[in-house]
């Protein structure tokens, strides 16, 4: 019998956890983006102490460092048109945790009314 297993990098294979808060931001149909404050946590899992930078996957842009710290908060704002994955990488650019901000758009659906087609007004 054999077992095929696939491994891929995942939760369990990075070693901080990263999270965001909010992680969703529900947009108006008449917004393009979300302005929101986004604060965001992360630690260590085996409280060893990394050198790690905050970094938005969508254009690379480093939104905040740590030097030789198992912990971290920052709090900023930001306006995000679309699901933006953030990650926590260290020095060699490793990945070391990541969440996502997840943007959904609300749109309404427009029923056209029925009129009876015996109806003329």
């Amino acid at each position: 019998m054999l077992l095929s297993v696939n491994v891929s990098a995942s939760e369990g294979t990075l070693t901080a956890e990263l999270k965001l808060k909010p992680n969703i931001c529900i947009l108006p149909e008449a917004e393009s983006q979300c302005k929101t404050t986004i604060v965001a946590e992360w630690k260590a899992k085996n409280n060893k102490a990394f050198s790690v930078c905050l970094i938005r996957k969508s254009d690379e842009k480093s939104i905040a460092c740590w030097q030789d710290a198992a912990f971290g908060r920052i709090e900023f704002n930001d306006d995000i048109a679309q699901s933006t994955q953030f990650e926590l990488r260290d020095g060699n650019n490793q990945l070391l945790g990541s969440d996502m901000f997840q943007v959904i758009n609300e749109q309404k659906k427009y029923l056209r009314s029925r009129r009876n087609p015996w109806s003329f007004f």
